[in-house]
């Protein structure tokens, strides 16, 4: 019998056919009602349709849903910030272009992280491919994003190869554990598709049923859909599928092993022109993705010329447009397959070559430098590789750190360019706040003969580096001889005489800094040295501060923090002049625009790229608020301080711990004060923290003893703190452990004669102490206050207690004011009657700023003595509307309004970073999860305040 067959038609490379995937698409139909963020993760092998997936993902998203996109590429995963500039890229105007081209890693992140809260203020989805090959900064970023997920209507979709996985990058592993712990993160694992899927695709693709020779070839295939569908166009393309006239699809093809991914994309590209297959490899040099007009500076053709063989590319289904004026593999595999094909050493000189002809056309340095990076490494490229990492160091800082160790490792120790790789690594290491290593670094290079033009940079990174790393005795030491060295120029001189004083300072020699201070200033203004000049008034402004002298530590701060404005540099901000002087305004009593100043440091840091100075701003602010604001507030610093920590071993734990554990103290008891008191070194370093605030690490210290009625061990480590900090004339530090310290002498009516003898003499010292500092500073009402608190605790004066509190009545200080009201009261005779005003001025104080805790316990301790109560204060709830603080409750209603983080932050005059945890603590109290349901919530409040708590 004769039968007739037909050529089954080629299939098009672009029809998809789409099957066997409905149970994942079921999981990310979640996205669509999605109203608190989330962030869904498809994994799977190159080819098994991660792309395909997600497009049929968004492709059920309504209409009106906001969707950005971008796939990382192995070529720009130097490139910082590469993928979210990439999916932001249609909200970015050209201000924020030149900031990316110009600015430093960390304020470009500031500014991606403030248009994606622009974005999501409306249900928005962030589709990321491709994450095994992200760029760190973008993948920090996206950790950083991933604490206030909840917050935001934005939905994540990425995927990641599984066979990268188990080499995944550490930045990949930390916001896969971030998103986990936070329960933000969806896994969707795409499996091998079934075989009886594989021939509904075949026979979709053929026209016919599978027949047995085909179905063999189907399964070798092993259920990956990419290889699946480009065997069977491979097997169109050359005829051997033919449809018998019974409707089964044949096979005219040898017997023989079955054909490889790889195979099968090589004998594809077969049938292409020797022109084309040459373009196509120039193509995968540049990447997954790549720019028409890079692709024609390096193919050295005019566009009239590659017109023809894109067109070629493009019918072959092997080019697709990613999006104007870009073009991309239409898949990854592709890519390597015509990589693949290249010997590495052919791939590295055609790199090199690329490199050249890229900065010849003024292509960013960054573009350039993955290139260059991809080829052997050579002598002749130091000088190059050098430039480029001077010119990325700000914008692309782990590119310009691989160009440094790249010139480290290939020349000469000593070799000039080895030394300016080295001192290049320590520079980015210092700024980064790793002490250590940038230390050693600089330390490595000094050991050779190191030119004049190298030298003042390279020894003033290891002196600072020697200090931030506690090495003070080493760091002074260095300092002094570099300043007198005759090899440098005066102001460089001028600028290791100014930082001289700072390990004079830690070490506790006052009067050494002081002297090392004047005369570096002096020596820095002659020369017209600006950062040393800075330099040396912030060190005067902070131990005059210290010492309680607050008109010449505001003097010479004001003037610091002038010369920082107006001389913008990492060199005048080091030492966060902005910080130190809302520290002296506030122990000055002089708290207006004290919010302004730290935000004004903070972004000066951000901008520069300088992370010590952002950490510090935050740890600095929570001790500015310690005295005026809610302690939820002092909170929000502190949790920022922590999140910025990371892998920085520049800290300022002593004095952030010992805070945090006052706080949770006011608000929970000493019993929860145990865990941060613990962080704490029961005999403290002042090599760790000299500066001011020292006093929090004793007032930290001595906080679990209240929970067991330890007076004795409560007096004994104020005692040993009162003492040290005393002799080191820390005399502001002693006004803050004073009136703790004098009620805790009080306290010792049990302890035997000479215990109770010893507490009173060191209850008389502190009122002298304090009486002396009091009349140093005639306008500060809150020292005089506390003196006479004190005086009035130790003698038993309560008329010098109620006048104390009466001082304080209508100031910031809230929480001095409390504890002073709660003393008064306590010793006012029980005929008075100002008693009872007394506690319930006390307990309402308390309430104010969130000491929960001593509401409750003051409460206590007034019914015991007999106080009646009648206008009780309601402990502040822990949820509901009532259980916001005033600063969350403004943050509330500014969030229902629409206002993105940033601009709350500029309102408040407060960092993003504080306003993401307060957004929290708002969601958290009100037990919402979205801040589109918070403004719902306020929205409902306002029409009827009765409802919801």
């Amino acid at each position: 019998m004769h039968t007739t067959t037909r050529h089954a038609a080629v299939t098009p490379a672009r029809h998809s056919v789409f099957l066997g995937r409905d149970l994942e698409l079921a999981r990310l139909a979640e996205a669509r009602a999605a109203d608190s963020g989330r962030f869904f993760l498809v994994l799977g092998e190159g080819g098994i349709g991660k792309t395909t997936l997600l497009a049929a993902a968004v492709a059920q998203l309504p209409a009106d849903r906001t969707v950005l996109r971008a796939a990382a590429d192995e070529m720009n995963r130097r490139r910082s910030h590469g993928l979210l500039l990439e999916a932001l890229a249609p909200l970015l105007g050209d201000d924020d272009r030149r900031l990316a081209a110009r600015q430093n890693e960390h304020a470009i992140g500031e500014r991606l992280l403030s248009v994606i809260d622009v974005a999501a203020a409306e249900p928005t989805v962030i589709v990321l491919e491709d994450l095994q090959w992200a760029d760190a900064a973008s993948l920090g970023l996206l950790a950083r994003l991933s604490r206030t997920l909840e917050q935001l209507p934005l939905v994540i979709l990425g995927s990641m190869r599984t066979q990268a996985s188990h080499d995944a990058s550490a930045e990949l592993d930390h916001l896969l554990s971030v998103l986990s712990e936070r329960g933000r993160l969806v896994a969707v694992e795409l499996g091998p598709l079934p075989p009886r899927t594989c021939l509904t695709i075949t026979e979709r693709m053929t026209g016919g049923r599978v027949g047995a020779v085909l179905e063999r070839y189907v399964g070798a295939a092993g259920g990956n859909p990419l290889f699946l569908t480009e065997m069977i166009r491979a097997l169109q393309r050359d005829g051997a599928v033919s449809i018998s006239a019974d409707g089964e699809a044949l096979l005219d093809a040898p017997a023989g092993p079955s054909p490889s991914l790889g195979m099968v994309m090589m004998r594809h590209l077969s049938h292409l022109s020797t022109p084309t297959r040459e373009l196509l490899t120039t193509a995968a040099l540049l990447g997954t993705r790549f720019d028409v007009a890079q692709l024609r500076m390096v193919a050295d053709q005019p566009m009239s010329a590659l017109v023809p063989l894109l067109r070629e590319s493009f019918a072959a289904g092997f080019l697709e447009e990613a999006e104007p004026g870009i073009l991309g593999f239409r898949h990854e595999l592709i890519q390597a397959v015509l990589l693949h094909d290249l010997p590495a050493a052919v791939r590295g000189e055609l790199h090199r070559e690329i490199a050249i002809r890229l900065e010849s056309a003024h292509v960013a340095p960054a573009t350039v430098a993955a290139h260059l990076l991809q080829a052997p490494a050579s002598p002749e490229d130091l000088e190059w590789m050098l430039g480029l990492a001077q010119s990325t160091s700000a914008i692309a800082p782990a590119t310009a750190e691989e160009l440094w160790e790249r010139v480290a490792a290939t020349s000469a120790p000593g070799d000039p360019a080895h030394l300016q790789a080295l001192a290049g690594l320590a520079r980015a290491a210092l700024s980064a706040g790793r002490a250590a290593q940038s230390s050693a670094l600089a330390e490595s290079a000094l050991q050779h003969d190191v030119g004049p033009d190298l030298l003042p940079s390279l020894t003033a990174t290891y002196t600072h580096a020697l200090m931030q790393e506690h090495r003070n005795h080493a760091a002074r030491d260095e300092a002094e001889r570099y300043a007198a060295s005759l090899v440098l120029e005066p102001g460089d001189r001028a600028a290791h005489l100014a930082f001289a004083g700072w390990p004079r300072f830690m070490l506790g020699d006052l009067r050494g800094a002081e002297r090392l201070a004047g005369e570096g200033a002096a020596m820095a203004s002659a020369a017209g040295n600006h950062g040393a000049e800075v330099l040396a008034l912030t060190l005067r402004g902070q131990i005059a501060d210290l010492r309680g002298d607050l008109d010449d530590a505001i003097a010479h701060l004001t003037r610091a923090t002038e010369l920082a404005d107006r001389y913008a540099s990492f060199a005048t901000i080091e030492s966060f002049p902005h910080a130190l002087l809302a520290l002296a305004l506030a122990d000055a009593g002089r708290t207006t625009d004290l919010l302004d100043l730290l935000q004004r440091g903070l972004q000066m840091s951000e901008v520069l790229g300088y992370r010590t100075g952002v950490l510090a701003a935050h740890a600095f602010g929570a001790q500015v608020r310690s005295h005026l604001g809610n302690l939820t507030d002092i909170s929000a610093e502190l949790d920022a301080h922590r999140d910025l920590v990371g892998s920085m071993d520049v800290r300022m734990s002593g004095p952030v711990h010992g805070l945090r554990a006052c706080v949770v103290s006011h608000q929970h008891g000493a019993e929860a004060a145990r865990e941060w008191a613990a962080l704490l070194d029961p005999l403290p370093d002042r090599a760790r923290w000299a500066g001011r605030g020292r006093s929090w690490i004793w007032r930290g210290l001595s906080r679990p003893h209240r929970s067991d009625r330890g007076d004795a061990e409560v007096f004994a480590v104020l005692s040993r703190g009162w003492q040290e900090l005393r002799d080191a004339d820390m005399l502001m530090d002693c006004a803050e452990v004073a009136l703790d310290l004098v009620d805790a002498a009080g306290m010792m009516t049990d302890a035997a004669p000479p215990a109770r003898a010893a507490a009173r003499d060191r209850a008389h010292e502190v009122v002298d102490v304090l009486t002396d500092l009091a009349d140093r500073n005639p306008g500060v009402s809150h020292l005089r206050a506390t003196a006479l608190a004190a005086e009035g605790r130790a003698t038993g004066g309560a008329d010098l207690l109620v006048e104390a509190t009466l001082m304080l009545a209508d100031g910031p200080r809230r929480l001095d004011h409390a504890r002073i009201a709660e003393l008064a009261a306590q010793a006012l005779p029980a005929s008075s009657d100002e008693r009872r005003a007394l506690a319930e001025a006390s307990l309402r104080s308390y309430s104010d700023v969130g000491a929960d805790h001593d509401v409750i316990r003051a409460r206590s301790v007034f019914r015991r003595a007999g106080i009646p109560i009648r206008n009780q204060p309601r402990t502040r709830p822990t949820y509901g509307w009532e259980a916001l603080t005033r600063t969350e409750e403004r943050v509330a209603r500014h969030v229902a309004t629409g206002a993105t983080n940033p601009e709350i932050a500029q309102s408040l005059s407060v960092s993003r970073r504080t306003v993401e945890t307060h957004v929290s603590n708002v969601l958290g109290k009100l037990g919402l999860r979205s801040r589109t349901e918070l403004a719902l919530f306020i929205a409902r409040r306002s029409d009827d305040p009765r409802q919801h708590g």
